[in-house]
């Protein structure tokens, strides 16, 4: 019984796979509101093209690369959510954590990378639709672990 719910309470591929489409569906969103200029930075703006200085890099190609960079970087933030946030019930939990993740990438992080605005740079508009973007991640992300969390641990409770 102890051994089965120290299974349960592992981080596992459903959550590797959550925390990888997340990713990659968000950057696609994020992407899109780039290109119908709701913002003014790409997903490979602020990922590959800070360090990749090939033409390749400001073509499709860099962006469907960098969408799925963010895809396997996500993998990393639905571990950091499953184990400080797992047990969590709620969106509030998860819209501040869509917050903090916020603040790390658009105001702690993107100053000290070549050629991405701070938040205190950037407009209103690009402010308010990174916002409403990270907001979303951490909402999917939050509830499709806590979700899977608390079934598993039902599961195992019911056995």
């Amino acid at each position: 019984m102890q051994q089965n719910r120290k299974a349960a309470s592992r981080f596992n591929l459903s959550d590797i796979i959550t925390g990888f489409i997340g990713g990659v569906l968000w950057a696609t969103v994020a992407w899109l509101a780039y290109f119908f200029h709701f913002t003014d930075l790409s997903v490979a703006d602020f990922i590959l093209r800070s360090w990749v200085w090939m033409p390749w890099a400001d073509s499709w190609a860099g962006e469907l690369v960098s969408i799925l960079l963010v895809g396997i970087l996500s993998v990393l933030v639905a571990f950091l959510y499953y184990v400080f946030l797992k047990k969590s019930q709620g969106i509030i939990p998860s819209l501040l954590f869509g917050v903090a993740l916020w603040v790390l990438v658009q105001i702690i992080l993107a100053p000290i990378i070549y050629g991405v605005d701070s938040a205190f740079q950037a407009d209103r508009n690009a402010n308010i639709t990174t916002m409403c973007l990270y907001l979303l991640y951490a909402v999917f992300i939050g509830y499709s672990i806590s979700y899977e969390y608390q079934q598993s641990q039902a599961y195992q409770d019911n056995t």
